[in-house]
């Protein structure tokens, strides 16, 4: 597969390292929400390619742990020690209305009951646009014990769903092609695959939901590549998806020499984009057509793991 360049960047901004889970989108705009010192955060409109600033964090957040989901409008974060709500943000001030000053600020909401015990594994909004589900996980010496919580956005009520877990890492997106939430399944013996999952009732108790896992591989399987993570965005439409993935290639070749040489790596973004179908054994296959791209990363891109692990994508 031929190699590419990365595009030319659109927009630069200075920030910390090693934080990659503290960019959200919110509406047209991505919100750098990284602790800085400052009051503001900046935002990035990507249709009008215009800066502004938002609200930052009132506390350090966790970008290892952490979360942040829309829900009609409104963000959501959520990690290890908060659970606050940002509002859209308010029109632009107009001078024939006087000085009216508009706070806009993240807002705490109800602590989540888990939060003294277990951490969040995987979060999908409920196709009614109000209730967000969580999956979390405890581990201890002998099992890891796992519990699933939902939270009703409008009645800022939480409720414990049951002792299961969602099957997917991290985000689950709701297609509505295939009346399912679709995730990256997280069990080891299925690394590469997708799930897709029952939806569960959002006002009565379920047990855990059944889900079907794809047929299709999707990280890399050349041997002489390896996986270091990814991230799956929901495009929209009939049931299109796109899949970031991170790898890297060791450039020593293959000779007698090989073990007697320092390890050269270089690391690969592969964007390769898809839809996702049942077939006619109701099995959850990928589309025959897919397009795959491979773009070769500059050093400085990859000398923080984080960026690799847990790649930031966003369809707006």
């Amino acid at each position: 597969m031929v190699e590419q360049r990365l595009p030319r960047a659109v927009f630069r901004l200075e920030a910390p390292h090693a934080l990659s889970g503290l960019f959200a989108a919110f509406g047209t705009k991505i919100f750098a929400t990284h602790h800085t010192g400052r009051r503001r955060a900046p935002m990035f409109d990507v249709c009008t390619r215009a800066l502004t600033f938002g609200p930052g964090h009132k506390s350090l957040p966790n970008s290892y742990c952490s979360a942040y989901v829309q829900v009609d409008g409104k963000l959501f974060f959520l990690d290890t020690g908060s659970f606050e709500m940002l509002d859209p943000p308010p029109p632009l001030p107009d001078d024939s209305l006087g000085n009216i000053m508009v706070v806009w600020k993240w807002e705490n909401l109800p602590e989540p009951p888990f939060f003294s015990s277990y951490y969040m594994v995987s979060h999908a909004v409920h196709p009614d646009e109000r209730t967000i589900f969580f999956s979390t996980e405890k581990r201890t010496q002998k099992r890891a014990k796992v519990a699933s919580f939902s939270f009703d956005t409008e009645s800022c009520e939480w409720t414990r769903r049951g002792e299961w877990r969602l099957p997917f890492k991290g985000r689950g997106y709701f297609d509505p092609e295939l009346d399912a939430w679709v995730g990256l399944s997280d069990h080891l013996d299925t690394i590469g695959h997708l799930c897709a999952c029952e939806v569960v009732s959002a006002a009565d108790a379920n047990g855990p939901p059944v889900w079907k896992l794809s047929k299709d591989q999707l990280f890399c399987v050349d041997p002489t590549e390896k996986h270091i993570g990814a991230t799956l965005v929901y495009m929209g439409g009939r049931s299109k998806f796109c899949l970031v993935e991170t790898l890297s290639i060791d450039d020593r070749g293959d000779d007698i020499w090989e073990d007697l040489v320092p390890e050269r790596l270089r690391y690969l973004l592969r964007v390769t984009t898809f839809f996702l179908k049942y077939d006619k054994n109701g099995d959850l296959r990928t589309a025959k057509h897919r397009r795959v791209r491979s773009y070769r990363l500059p050093k400085i891109a990859t000398r923080y793991c984080d960026h690799l692990e847990k790649p930031v994508a966003f369809w707006i």
